[in-house]
């Protein structure tokens, strides 16, 4: 007989398993217990985690990742750069806010805070759409409104230039010449070339002229070039989890302070 185990289910037969000490439902009446409690919890609400996507843009380089040629070094040693970020650090504090803005949304009233995320009471499941909406319009009018389009490509060359000017004082001065070019349609251009190739700096040619503009072509690849595309990137994820039977199969959820006591116990 061939057992096939899912470490993401529960054991109902634990017995089938005499290698796994895991904990499990072993009888019916548990089981049953544990599906009513699961039920009673889902009529509440349920646990959300939350996820914000795009908002930070950085990217670093090292001379062990790219693969440069020894004899292209000031030195044999390996060195790894800062982080080159894709705006200054007040504009990165401003878009925290934001971030810290989302999260306020949930209180006493509306959730409970978990080791996770959050329990969030159905009843303001539609309010929380209506905020994470809000957030990518506000977050939308501020980029528009301070920084713009010009000044957003302005902070990508910045950014770009940052990772070129660490390498050049990593390779030797004849090499330089083969420093990547700051020229946007090039970038675009190339993105869309080493995209469609589904290309990585392991398999490029170290031999090619271009070979340092792929690589910071590719370590690049998620700052996008336009605002529009920055701002497309942006977004909150509400995950939703699920919770082990095992966890209700000896508990009694008959109110929101039966499912607080719960919380209380959950593994961290």
């Amino acid at each position: 007989m061939v057992k096939i185990f899912n470490p993401k289910q529960t054991v109902l037969f634990p017995d089938l398993y005499p290698d796994l000490d895991l904990p499990s439902i072993t009888t019916l009446p548990e089981y049953d217990n544990a599906l009513k409690n699961f039920i009673k919890i889902s009529d509440v609400g349920a646990f959300i985690e939350l996820y914000f996507t795009g908002l930070d843009k950085s990217y670093s380089i090292s001379l062990s990742e790219l693969q440069i040629p020894r004899r292209y070094r000031k030195s044999r040693h390996d060195a790894n750069s800062p982080a080159f970020h894709l705006f200054p650090l007040s504009i990165r504090n401003q878009l925290n806010r934001f971030r810290y803005d989302a999260r306020s949304y949930f209180n006493k009233t509306n959730s409970i805070k978990t080791s996770f995320g959050y329990f969030l009471f159905r009843q303001y499941f539609h309010l929380w759409d209506t905020h994470k909406k809000q957030f990518l319009t506000n977050v939308s009018e501020y980029l528009n409104r301070e920084i713009g389009e010009q000044r957003y490509r302005e902070y990508f060359k910045k950014t770009w230039s940052g990772g070129t000017v660490w390498l050049k004082e990593h390779i030797k001065r004849r090499f330089h010449h083969l420093l990547p070019p700051c020229d946007l349609a090039l970038i675009d251009a190339k993105r869309f070339q080493l995209q469609n190739a589904n290309s990585t700096i392991s398999q490029l040619d170290r031999e090619d002229p271009d070979y340092f503009l792929h690589c910071f072509i590719l370590k690049t690849m998620h700052i996008p070039i336009n605002l529009d595309g920055y701002i497309d990137d942006i977004s909150i994820l509400s995950t939703f989890k699920t919770i082990y039977l095992e966890q209700l199969k000896n508990v009694e959820i008959e109110s929101i302070d039966d499912i607080f006591s719960l919380l209380e116990n959950f593994p961290q």
